[in-house]
């Protein structure tokens, strides 16, 4: 059986490809993510060219993220001087090839995604007190 990411889940998101043809799938892991994009969520994604897969966590597209403070939802945000979003809030968690659904559960049993795992529920980066950068989790829906 071929590896399809829905099936372990992965949501694919219907407004966002790498280079415009890349598949990005975020984990299901709150009522929030529903397949549309949000550049200041983090999670776990997954990108699927062919059978080669990158599993990540942390911001969908972290230059995207810094776009936010220029002209988005945290223009109005106090921004760290040194601050670089790929270093602080993403970590490659596997890049290789997953040709099955057989070998897929072994790399994310290897990961710990899935019920009582690690990737529980996503965080958000927002405006804090004081309008400075604040990432939280995000609650419990029901």
């Amino acid at each position: 059986m071929t590896f399809d990411p829905s099936q372990f889940g992965f949501i694919q998101l219907r407004d966002f490809q790498i280079a415009g043809i890349v598949p990005v799938y975020e984990y299901k892991n709150h009522p929030a993510v529903d397949g549309t994009k949000d550049f200041l969520r983090l999670n776990l994604y997954l990108s699927l060219d062919g059978t080669y897969v990158t599993i990540w966590h942390g911001l969908l597209e972290p230059l995207f993220a810094e776009g936010e403070f220029a002209d988005g939802r945290l223009a109005s945000v106090a921004r760290p001087p040194d601050m670089d979003f790929i270093r602080s809030y993403n970590e490659d968690l596997f890049r290789g090839y997953i040709d099955s659904a057989e070998t897929a559960e072994h790399i994310f049993k290897a990961l710990r995604v899935g019920a009582g795992g690690r990737h529980t529920l996503p965080e958000m980066l927002s405006g804090g007190r004081n309008n400075t950068l604040t990432c939280s989790l995000m609650e419990k829906v029901g």
